[in-house]
């Protein structure tokens, strides 16, 4: 079994980083690139922390992840959410149950609430079958707000409109998108990915929409390296800058790029979404939209508990502001 030390080793910092980083210690100044790091080499060492005696009678709460957990792994996001929730589970004396894709629902009676991450990805009857056990809910990284289910969000409106001013500020005007839908039979101009209905909207008030510049892919590297690959079959010319809507399929969509001899960012300009490790690791490094994933799972998990012990029981949505963060992948 994986040790902090051998996550110290491999990370190349202090086991009592290592230590207060995976116990989320609010007072250890660490930049992000660093604690993202730290918690995808536990992840890859499949480190287990040493559980404490707990209280019988903790009760739990279910987690529910729209795709298996190999996903979770490819893309930290996800990830980084996960690890937010159980830890602030654990300090308010919860259990915490995920749910992937495929797994049965039967037991679900058995905890007493339920964080659901996304909505777009779930089919209608799924979710009517997950409101049906009748538990507090709350949404992650979707905003439910609406339909009557509180719901903590990043600002991506925001974001979105900043990474395509950024692209016109360098004059490029040519603005594509790699968005993500997970439906192999998707409405190119109605697609479930949230920044795509952004885009759409802020390039169609600036009169730049094409749907001819419009790549989709799954959300995963492999997706975003295929997508890439068979855009560029097309022999459509590139547009000179591309949205992709999340780091994942940023690095495959790079791979497609440096393969075909394109460089990035003097023949194409790239922005991202989420800033995980990867982002600053790639090559070229990659400019990527920050967004403080633990931060959300750990308010999504306050917020149930709110309803759970009916300590507030208005229905609300808390929006996380985003940050733009340049590097070589984006002319800049």
């Amino acid at each position: 079994m994986a040790t902090i030390k051998d996550i110290a080793e491999k990370a190349k910092v202090s086991p009592a980083t290592v230590s207060r980083v995976l116990n989320y210690d609010k007072n250890l100044s660490v930049n992000e690139a660093t604690r993202q790091k730290i918690f995808q080499i536990a992840e890859e060492l499949h480190y287990q922390k040493v559980k404490k005696n707990l209280n019988h009678k903790a009760k739990s709460i279910a987690v529910i992840f729209w795709s298996d957990n190999s996903q979770e792994i490819k893309d930290l996001y996800y990830y980084s959410i996960r690890k937010g929730i159980e830890v602030e589970a654990a300090t308010l004396n919860y259990q915490v149950k995920v749910y992937y894709a495929n797994d049965s629902l039967d037991d679900l009676n058995e905890s007493v609430g339920i964080i659901i991450i996304g909505h777009n990805q779930y089919s209608k009857p799924y979710l009517n079958h997950v409101y049906s056990f009748k538990r507090p809910i709350v949404f992650l990284d979707a905003d439910t707000l609406a339909e009557n289910y509180p719901c903590v969000v990043s600002d991506f409106h925001t974001s979105v409109k900043e990474v395509i001013k950024h692209f016109l500020k360098q004059g490029q005007k040519n603005i594509g998108m790699l968005a993500g839908d997970l439906n192999d039979n998707f409405d190119k101009n109605n697609l479930i990915d949230f920044r795509f209905q952004d885009y759409k909207e802020y390039m169609s008030k600036l009169g730049l929409y094409d749907p001819d510049k419009i790549i989709v892919g799954k959300f995963t590297p492999e997706s975003g390296y295929a997508a890439m690959q068979k855009y560029l079959a097309t022999g459509r010319p590139l547009p000179q800058a591309l949205v992709i809507a999340n780091d994942a399929m940023a690095i495959g969509a790079l791979k497609a790029l440096r393969e075909a001899k394109i460089n990035v960012p003097n023949d194409i300009s790239l922005i991202s979404f989420n800033d995980t490790t990867t982002a600053e690791f790639a090559n070229p490094s990659l400019s990527s939209v920050h967004v403080d994933t633990h931060e959300m799972g750990r308010l999504g998990m306050n917020m149930l508990n709110n309803l759970i012990n009916a300590s507030f029981k208005d229905i609300y949505k808390i929006t996380l502001k985003t940050k733009l963060i340049l590097r070589e992948s984006s002319q800049n």
